[in-house]
């Protein structure tokens, strides 16, 4: 027998959401999830991790897991950056005249806004929105007077990944369908959490961003696997030869996904995913 292709991994790139996904409802990284992703690795799969949250927020999660070095997937797909040197990869950056509109636009509804810049995340206003986000995450928010004068040449900045309103819940709710009206032709918008908004450069998506990283490490479709739960997710559960949607997941990513992981506790669900991918009892 051929041993070594017995051991040969049948996946060799998996790509991992991390909201409710690798981390459960407590914001952290069970150990029943860790040692799956381990078990990914040791089949030699390479693991990356794909969040619409920022590089500088990803990576504790990255050195947590013991990941290699290797590509960061953020801010829904548009960057992509190595763990290690925090070279850009590659970026998509909404336009000067996108950004003026989204921003003005979510202003006028009453919702805070949020602009995902090379330097951090900016904002120009605090509410019960920012802080609750900021909670959230680990990388202190930029404070800026007025984030359509702080481009390089006074006026909107040309270096935005991604902008997020921020708000009520049920206001969000109300302004979806119109923002996707409005908004679709001309950009990528997302809901992702009930008080989150999202828009990015038009065509980008965690998918593009997996297709391109996939093809950088010359790993075939087929052979790649994607683990998420929400509508961001939904686009590179589609793409990937093999979706994996959590038991708990949105609608969408439900749909996009091949197969669903078993049901139990919401902070294990990754384990079980990869267990089911595996081929293995879960634990």
């Amino acid at each position: 027998m051929n041993t070594n292709r017995q051991r040969a991994p049948r996946f060799l790139l998996a790509a991992v959401d991390i909201d409710d996904t690798l981390v459960g409802p407590d914001g952290v990284i069970s150990a029943g999830n860790a040692a799956a992703v381990a078990a990914l690795l040791a089949r030699g799969t390479h693991v990356v991790l794909a969040s619409g949250r920022s590089y500088t927020n990803m990576l504790p999660f990255h050195h947590a897991l013991g990941l290699p070095p290797g590509p960061v997937i953020s801010a829904q797909g548009a960057v992509v950056q190595d763990s290690d040197t925090g070279t850009v990869r590659f970026s998509h950056a909404m336009s000067a005249t996108e950004v003026a509109d989204v921003t003005r636009d979510g202003r006028a509804r009453g919702f805070a806004v949020q602009h995902y810049r090379p330097r951090g995340i900016h904002v120009d206003v605090r509410t019960r929105w920012t802080e609750y986000d900021q909670a959230r995450n680990s990388e202190p928010h930029v404070h800026v007077p007025d984030m359509l004068t702080s481009g390089e040449d006074g006026g909107a900045p040309h270096d935005v990944a991604k902008i997020i309103w921020l708000g009520d819940p049920d206001a969000i709710t109300g302004a979806v369908a119109e923002t996707h009206a409005r908004y679709d032709a001309r950009l990528a918008v997302t809901r992702t959490d009930p008080p989150y908004l999202e828009f990015s450069a038009p065509n980008v998506s965690k998918a593009t961003a997996l297709a391109a990283v996939a093809d950088a490490l010359g790993v075939a479709r087929a052979r790649v696997v994607a683990f998420g739960d929400g509508n961001n997710d939904a686009p590179m559960l589609a793409w990937a030869g093999l979706g994996v949607a959590m038991p708990h997941a949105a609608a969408t990513a439900r749909a996009a996904a091949d197969v669903i992981a078993p049901d139990g506790d919401p902070e294990t669900a990754l384990a079980r995913a990869i267990a089911l991918v595996l081929g293995e009892p879960a634990s």
